[in-house]
């Protein structure tokens, strides 16, 4: 099956601009299998309250099940578990922990979301990625200061962008590239299944669920058309200086030869996500000299 998605990678890298319209079958048998053999059974359990080994005791059984599900299209993800856990920061982090069989589902999906878009992701994102982490961030970042005309730096976070992605805009991102009905109806599904906090549920309207296996590539596919390519395709060509972006999950850095244009890009910036219907977080963004 990596094989299979291994074709997917290689055809986008021939053809950027590539749309595939029929990947939802490949979501069978043998890729929920190979979800199952690689998932981290040491994890913790959902509102199903079933570990790995216990689905491997009838797992032909419970795959088959699932794909026929699949294939009806009435399958229903069970709500998350909602649990908390602390930031650096003191704060409190929402996470979600889906029944496992909805984890294969949203590995399943993650996998094939990523062959189509992971080829085609900004050069300037770092976070979960292959091959790529904070500490490649920093580098790029180095770089841009020490070999670039790098005099102002805007340090930026977006206000808790997880939460906050509109679904109806992941939807309409990711068909520009994949535009399998199907696929989309599957990451409506996983997106909307709810949550459960306390024994009740309640609704997702909005947001990817920081815990849903597929969440991280949801997130950079919606990052790589708010923020990276605006920034390439748009803004940059704007600026008389030098300028850069380096990006890690929802936090970046944008550097700038010129002051004027660090605080042109700063308000552009800002009603760019409300078209995406996010905001920058005030308390983490600002407006460096560098130098």
């Amino acid at each position: 099956m990596g094989t299979k998605l291994e074709r997917i990678s290689e055809r986008v890298a021939q053809n950027p601009k590539m749309v595939f319209t029929s990947l939802y079958h490949w979501i069978d048998d043998d890729l929920l299998k190979q979800c199952h053999r690689e998932m981290n059974g040491r994890k913790a359990t959902g509102v199903d309250k079933v570990t790995k080994d216990e689905y491997e005791t009838k797992l032909e059984e419970n795959l088959s099940n699932l794909v026929a599900r699949l294939k009806r299209k009435n399958y229903r993800p069970q709500p998350s578990l909602r649990v908390y856990i602390p930031k650096t920061n003191g704060k409190m982090r929402p996470l979600g922990i889906a029944a496992y069989e909805d984890k294969l589902v949203q590995d399943a999906l993650r996998r094939v979301l990523s062959a189509v878009f992971e080829g085609r992701l900004h050069d300037s994102m770092h976070g979960f990625r292959p091959n790529r982490n904070c500490h490649t961030a920093l580098r790029a970042l180095n770089t841009r200061i020490d070999q670039g005309r790098t005099n102002y730096i805007v340090d930026a976070d977006i206000k808790g962008y997880f939460n906050n992605m509109e679904h109806s805009t992941i939807l309409k991102l990711v068909k520009f590239r994949l535009a399998d009905p199907n696929i989309l109806w599957l990451i409506q599904k996983t997106l909307t299944a709810g949550v459960q906090e306390e024994g009740k549920w309640r609704a997702t309207s909005k947001g990817a669920e920081q815990g849903n296996l597929a969440s991280p590539i949801i997130a950079n596919i919606y990052m790589h058309y708010a923020l990276a390519l605006w920034f390439d395709r748009i803004f940059k060509p704007t600026c008389r200086g030098e300028c850069g972006l380096v990006i890690y999950a929802d936090d970046f850095v944008a550097t700038f030869q010129y002051k004027d244009e660090a605080e042109r890009f700063l308000e552009t910036v800002g009603n760019r996500f409300k078209e995406f219907g996010l905001e920058l977080e005030p308390e983490k963004t600002r407006l460096i000299e560098f130098g």
